[in-house]
């Protein structure tokens, strides 16, 4: 009789030997094993792969995670199936060749459980034959759900090539892919730059990842200065520190010196005056990256602002929309913002339920991209599933949308004058029907003078001609408010 203590040693070698590549996942997403096979296609080695913590997320991190995040099985692989444990679940993993290629393979999990049920980790079984790109979802409805998401933001990584985080821009609509052009464009020269949108657009983040991707070894870092706060005195402190630092730790004299010019379109009329003079020194290598809430047109055309200045800033122009106007990007953007936020969260969550998904296309998002990213950070604490449900979304967000409903509902606008002349020409008319016709009667019904009446019957069409079904407010008003008035 075999000993059983020899099954995995002999299952281990025959994974070893298979052409199709395997590994195993703990519960807590480290890699545990792989067989050689893996390695080759992740191209890296073995010792490399083992024991490191994948993350579900295609977005970049660093080299060792962008070859094995492919491999990260959906988290919603790892909870119970509601019709057996024991099926296998296909999804698309994908490996980082050592040319930047992404390689992609058919899989299936299966989940490991110890006697008592408890999940110990997953076998993944991968196709030997190599995709040449993902498989497109059959079904429509299939388009927001997380899995198709994510392979959607792999595909954006490989094509884009960018080692950078431009979750950001994640989407499909026009806006995103002009702005990725101009985004590729600015990394690739040294030019003065200015980043304008609303508010919450994430300016200053697009201005730290261009700067960031920019030839690191001729920049120095990224000097912020907050100019809605920003004086002449502080401009000429802040570059003068500048300067100082930079012959104190004896960088390279001719890298150029950058300032991120936070607001730049609150920036007080002296200071710009400074700022533009150093700007002008031709011996002095400064280059600015901007944020502003205006256009540069419209700084150019405001009485408040330096024309010679907005012109200096603005060599390069990267313009945000509000998130509204790119309403079609919100699924994937929403699915590229929590992935890039598992790589920090102790949890993976898989994406959003299509319900959630719906409810983000319906709000208008006053705050733009900052506001998504706090209510998916919000949410994903209140999460009890790898899915995050409609009651998970904070109640900053439940209200907010509850009060934009109300908001948008059809309004009924009242005319109070109308209204009330419709009212008294009504009582007038049945306290004349009551009198038939006596005016002195009538004006004692209403409890009015007959000169009153009669003043108020000149303004009025004659009641007595008034249709008896012609629709009124006081319809619904009890007769017996006459009889009281006798």
């Amino acid at each position: 009789m075999a000993n059983p203590k020899s099954s995995p040693r002999v299952l281990n070698r025959a994974f070893d030997r298979s052409a199709s590549p395997v590994y195993l996942v703990s519960a807590d997403f480290e890699i545990t094993y792989a067989n050689p096979a893996c390695g080759q296609w992740c191209e890296t080695t073995l010792e490399q792969i083992l024991g490191v913590k994948c993350v579900f997320s295609s977005l970049p991190s660093n080299a060792i995670l962008d070859k094995i995040n492919g491999l990260c099985p959906p988290p919603t692989h790892f909870e119970p199936d509601a019709t057996s444990s024991t099926a296998p679940r296909s999804f698309t993993a994908s490996a980082i060749t050592a040319n930047g290629n992404t390689s992609w393979k058919s899989a299936w999990t299966f989940q490991l459980l110890d006697a008592d049920e408890k999940l110990l980790g997953l076998l993944v079984l991968c196709d030997p034959l190599t995709l040449e790109s993902p498989p497109e979802p059959k079904p429509e409805s299939a388009n927001l759900l997380p899995e198709t998401l994510h392979t959607q933001l792999a595909e954006i990584h490989a094509i884009s090539n960018h080692t950078h985080s431009l979750e950001s821009l994640a989407g499909s609509s026009s806006f995103s892919v002009q702005c990725l052009k101009r985004v590729t464009a600015a990394i690739q020269c040294d030019a003065d730059l200015l980043i304008t949108g609303p508010p919450g657009s994430g300016k200053e983040h697009f201005a730290r990842v261009i700067h960031s991707a920019r030839k690191p070894e001729r920049n120095i870092d990224l000097l912020p200065i907050h100019c809605a706060i920003a004086d002449q005195k502080l401009i000429q402190q802040r570059i003068k520190e500048i300067t100082n630092e930079i012959s104190s730790s004896g960088k390279i004299s001719h890298a150029p010196i950058w300032l991120l010019l936070l607001d730049i379109d609150h920036l007080a009329p002296a200071a710009q005056s400074e700022l533009l003079g150093f700007l002008e020194l031709p011996e002095f290598p400064l280059r600015t990256i901007g944020t502003s809430t205006l256009s540069q047109d419209e700084l150019i055309t405001s009485s408040q602002f330096s024309t010679e200045l907005a012109n200096h800033l603005g060599v390069m122009v990267i313009n945000m929309v509000p998130l509204i106007e790119r309403i079609e990007d919100i699924p994937l953007l929403s699915q590229a913002l929590l992935e890039r936020d598992n790589n920090h969260r102790k949890k993976q969550l898989s994406g959003f339920a299509e319900e959630t998904l719906q409810l983000f296309l319906e709000f208008n998002w006053p705050e733009n991209i900052d506001q998504l990213n706090r209510t998916i950070q919000l949410a994903g604490l209140n999460a009890d599933s790898t899915l995050i449900q409609p009651k998970d979304l904070p109640d900053e967000f439940q209200q907010s949308l509850k009060a934009m409903r109300i908001g948008t509902s059809k309004e009924t606008k009242i005319n109070l004058d109308e209204f009330l002349r419709g009212v008294e020409e009504e009582l007038i008319a049945r306290a004349m029907r009551e009198s038939k016709g006596n005016k002195a009667k009538a004006a004692s019904l209403l409890g009015i003078s007959r000169p009153k009446l009669l003043r108020r019957l000149q303004n009025f069409d004659n009641p007595l001609q008034r249709p008896d079904q012609q629709a009124s407010p006081t319809d619904e008003i009890d007769s017996s408010a006459f009889e009281e008035l006798e």
